[in-house]
């Protein structure tokens, strides 16, 4: 049987911005120098982040709680490990990054990924 690990999510702000709201509603991520940080998808994929995990709800939540900037609302969400290759992952780096590139290069950035 696979355990629950947790990730933190931070609720700030009200109401949808598409309909011109603030609610920006942003994960934990372990920053590069081995920190917690919440931030948006975007941002965490522009500095090539993966988000924090916990083995525990309290764990996750203290983290959340001192990583927070915002002061917004703080919950820790079960996750259950995904333990199969990411396929799609891996034919979408294909298939975007494929043309004008080597193999060895494709290799290097699986491996990083993997880390």
């Amino acid at each position: 049987m696979t355990e629950t690990i947790y990730s933190v999510v931070e609720f700030c702000g009200k109401g949808d911005p598409f309909f011109g709201g603030t609610a920006a509603d942003w994960a934990l991520y372990k920053t590069e120098d081995g920190a917690f940080a919440f931030m948006g998808a975007a941002e965490a994929q522009r500095r090539k982040l993966v988000m924090a995990y916990f083995p525990t709800e309290a764990e996750a939540e203290k983290a959340g709680t001192a990583a927070s900037t915002r002061k917004g609302l703080i919950s820790a969400l079960p996750v259950k490990p995904r333990l199969e290759v990411p396929t799609a992952q891996i034919s979408w780096i294909v298939g975007n990054k494929h043309v004008g590139e080597e193999d060895g290069e494709l290799a290097e950035d699986f491996a990083d990924r993997a880390k």
